[in-house]
């Protein structure tokens, strides 16, 4: 519920010196004094990143100021001073293939706020060609340990997808949230995610924390700072998952708020009661961090777990594109809040090309018009409360999902009207993987367009306050300096989600050739693939260590130094394109256990076996260097389940589809009498 505050602005469709049709209104006399439009292409072979000002034909008064970093620093360099208005772009020579630079894009004193003059700034990036085809890094799962036990197939999944996509996983399974009011559950549980971070090596520490289930919620604020669109009744003690993200920060809980007219109890704070007195974040959050609770929610007629398994399920698809949840290249949005709308025009044209960003001229039909236009990578909804109605009936063709408005983006409280919108979206049936809510603050958040994930993209911003100056804007109306660096900020759904999506290979197999082993598998649907990058570990959940030296451009590979028990994994590497130049990415892994034992392969005597895929949900193929007379399938309490007589053959194929979800032991007898024990895994 925004206060009746709104700029009506005329529209003009440009067209940038680069003659790229945009199609989306962009108005120079009114968001135009706050923010630079830019995007960038770059030129890998020559080392060259182009700058380009999409606003230029509308500038005729104001010089261009340019200043770069390297990502993931904090210090800016001027590289150019006082550039003519109207500049419709300009080459930065001085970078090298591989590299990664930020641009921050000015013109100075366009903008007055409260009697001061602020500068209109945009950023954009210069990627040129990163290599993303590599070991990424920790991150943290702490989850509730009722999903563990409801749903142990779709969480093990999870965690094996995450590792497939890059990541470390490390494991925090902690008792089910109470109640909404924790109390020092929080403390144990930050004290345990202390200790994960501590313990992980210096330069490798978690980048990211993922929160899944009813895990206990931090809660933090204490003063009259002001509310979100100045509605007091939400202040106080707001839910703070950032506290479980911030190792750093000292966090007090001292103070007394109680005005008698905050929106939920749970907001009132009180010394002692473990509920922090910060309003600001004490220091910077060092991980990203997203929630996906479904706990006491009312819009959907369906249980928690439910729409959990649901989630899990369409994460899933995601992460693997399956049939129906390629999300494609465009971005949308629906004009509305300024401070929204800024935060659109500064990211979205670097998420996708700037030809690729749409805007809804329809009118406020959301979810309809998504469905008729998209899908998308993202919608930035910036004006009205999602209607949950319109979720049920149209679904959301996006990945992403943005809204304004105050209320619904407060997800800390059993859901009263919309107040917890924002978790119970993720719950409808729909592509949508993360709900945002973009009103104030966390409006920035460009460096997405690099392949980073979209949770760890976003915590530059929520750590930016106007002392640090991390990432600089104009303040205006609901998006002063006050809202700035808030521990209420808040994000929902995987924050390792990637807006970039590769179609993985398939059918991986493990064979000996010439005493060596080789992986082999069919190639990724996508067309332009430019190969293959081959990666390994010692554990299930290792670090997969890439393992390739170079793109492989078929579809086998023979592994140096073979370890039988070593998993090993393949990914599809593609150079995508972005509004901010083109990074070297790869589809989530497909891997296999290292069951062949070389040297005894092709002695007759010596029965070898490979089962794959494993787990499977329904067809699996058993090879063998011996003809195979019987497969047998056991319970872990030794029940047999399954017998079958086979026509003495090396490679049988098995529909496993009816056998329950569980462990399995195969045991299987070969011509000559040899027998072999393997564990199956049958999933959903």
């Amino acid at each position: 519920m925004k206060q009746n505050y709104f700029s009506s602005l005329l529209i003009f469709l440009l067209v940038s010196l680069s003659s790229m049709a945009q199609n989306f209104s962009f108005n120079f006399g009114g968001s135009g004094r706050r923010v630079c439009l830019v995007s960038t292409q770059v030129d890998v072979v020559n080392e060259r990143v182009k700058i380009i000002m999409h606003d230029s034909a509308s500038n005729n008064n104001e010089p261009i100021y340019i200043n770069r970093r390297q990502l993931g620093t904090y210090t800016w360099t001027s590289v150019a001073s006082a550039l003519p208005a109207g500049t419709g772009s300009w080459i930065d020579n001085n970078v090298n293939a591989g590299e990664i630079w930020e641009y921050q894009v000015r013109r100075q004193n366009t903008w007055n706020f409260q009697s001061i003059n602020y500068d209109a700034i945009g950023y954009t990036i210069g990627a040129l060609q990163n290599d993303n085809a590599v070991y990424k890094g920790e991150m943290i799962l702490l989850v509730a340990n009722d999903v563990v036990t409801s749903l142990p197939a779709k969480y093990n999944r999870l965690k094996k997808e995450l590792t497939a996509d890059g990541w470390f996983v490390n494991e925090l399974v902690v008792p089910r949230a109470s109640n909404w009011d924790s109390g020092n559950e929080v403390v144990t549980i930050k004290n345990q995610i202390m200790s994960i971070y501590n313990n992980a090596p210096t330069n490798d520490k978690p980048k990211a924390l993922f929160i899944l289930g009813h895990v206990a919620l931090p809660r933090s604020g204490s003063t009259s700072v002001t509310a979100p669109d100045e509605h007091d009744e939400n202040q106080g003690a707001r839910g703070c998952d950032a506290y479980y993200a911030d190792m750093d920060g000292i966090y007090t809980d001292t103070a007394t708020f109680n005005p008698g007219s905050l929106a939920t109890p749970l907001a009132i704070n009180l010394p002692g009661d473990f509920k922090w007195d910060q309003d600001f974040f004490p220091s910077d959050v060092e991980m990203g961090f997203g929630r996906v609770d479904f706990a006491d929610l009312t819009d959907l007629n369906l249980s928690e777990m439910t729409m959990l398994e649901n989630y899990l399920d369409r994460l899933s698809n995601y992460r693997n594109v399956a049939a129906g949840y390629d999300m494609g290249d465009k971005t949308g949005f629906y004009y509305g809040y300024d401070n929204s709308n800024d935060g659109t025009y500064r990211s979205l044209p670097n998420i996708s090309t700037p030809d690729k960003v749409y805007q809804n001229y329809a009118g406020p039909n959301h979810n309809q018009w998504v469905q008729s236009n998209g899908p998308f990578k993202m919608y930035m909804q910036n004006l009205s409360v999602p209607d949950i109605n319109d979720w049920v009936t149209y679904g959301m063709d996006a990945a992403i999902y943005s809204s304004d408005q105050s209320y619904w983006g407060f997800g800390d409280v059993p859901q009263s009207g919309i107040y917890s919108r924002v978790r119970s979206l993720l719950g409808a049936d729909s592509k949508c993987v993360v709900t945002l809510w973009t009103t104030t603050g966390i409006n920035i958040f460009h460096q997405a367009c690099t392949g980073q994930p979209l949770g760890i993209a976003m915590q530059e911003i929520m750590n930016h306050n106007s002392n640090n100056q991390y990432l600089e804007k104009a303040p205006q109306q609901y998006d002063e300096e006050t809202w700035w660096n808030r521990t209420h900020f808040a994000f929902y759904g995987d924050p390792l989600v990637n807006l970039y999506q590769i179609s993985p290979p398939s059918n991986i197999t493990l064979s000996v050739s010439n005493g060596n082993a080789v992986l082999q598998w069919v190639s990724s649907p996508d067309a332009a693939v430019m190969g293959y990058h081959i990666y390994e570990s010692s554990t299930e959940f290792g670090k997969f260590q890439r393992i390739s030296n170079a793109v492989v451009n078929g579809t086998s590979f023979t592994i140096p130094n073979y370890q039988t028990g070593h998993w090993y994994m393949v990914k599809a590497v593609k150079i995508i394109t972005s509004g901010c130049g083109q990074f070297i990415h790869t589809s989530i892994g497909k891997e296999i256990q290292g069951t062949l034992l070389l040297g005894l392969q092709e002695n007759a005597n010596t029965l070898s076996i490979n089962v794959f895929p494993n787990p499977s949900a329904h067809i699996i193929t058993v090879q063998s260097n011996q003809k195979i007379t019987q497969i047998e399938l056991f319970t872990i309490t030794g029940q047999r389940v399954y017998a079958s007589d086979i026509a003495e053959e090396t490679t049988i194929q098995l529909n496993i589809a009816t056998l329950a979800p569980q462990v399995y032991f195969m045991r299987i007898t070969s011509e000559k009498g040899k027998t072999s024990h393997v564990r199956l895994l049958k999933t959903e």
